[in-house]
């Protein structure tokens, strides 16, 4: 469809913050086979989906009201920051065919990298003394009950801290990846009587 901006129009856009120069040539109309990978962008939901050709694939919680980037292979769907930092991978909701004709797709870039820095999260002691990440239980006592502690996930180690102060340090046992970042604080007031 033909645009009806002028240059001096899309200057003034780019000039305001409301848009930006094109990365990359779009994918060509021909698709060859030597096409491997297509990327979009997308605004995750405030429910974490993203929509791709009418289809919502659910790639989190904790990227809701963030812009993505999605590398499509066909099989699996990369989610990626702005940096090529992989945040998360799907399944491919698309075959790569029909991936060429969606709304704002170019050509895939280099693949995302892996994060290796450790993650923190946040997570409330039970008032046994316990809680659980990335599908390990962990115990830290009754007197840490109801506290909000930061932890610290690497490939090998999950350290755990109260006001910045490591109180513990285990092995970690799991593969599982993390899924939520923020723990959501206890709030309903207890009856007494």
């Amino acid at each position: 469809m033909a645009s009806r901006l002028t240059v001096k129009d899309l200057a003034a856009l780019v000039a305001s913050g409301q848009a930006r120069p094109a990365r990359v040539d779009p994918v060509p109309a021909d698709t060859s086979d030597n096409l491997a990978a297509v990327e979009i962008d997308r605004l995750v939901s405030s429910i974490g989906t993203v929509s791709v050709s009418s289809r919502a694939s659910c790639i989190g919680a904790h990227l809701a009201g963030q812009r993505v980037t999605l590398r499509l292979d066909g099989i699996t769907a990369h989610v990626m920051s702005d940096q090529r930092q992989l945040l998360r991978a799907v399944a491919c909701p698309l075959p790569l065919s029909e991936c060429v004709s969606l709304r704002g797709v170019r050509r895939a870039g280099p693949p995302p990298h892996v994060p290796t820095e450790p993650v923190t999260v946040q997570r409330v002691v039970s008032s046994r003394g316990g809680f659980q990440v990335v599908g390990q239980k962990i115990q830290v006592g009754r007197i840490h009950a109801r506290k909000i502690l930061e932890v610290t996930v690497d490939d090998t180690y999950i350290t755990i801290h109260d006001n910045g102060e490591p109180i513990r340090i285990v092995p970690r046992t799991t593969t599982q990846e993390i899924i939520r970042i923020k723990s959501q604080a206890h709030t309903k007031k207890r009856k007494i009587g």
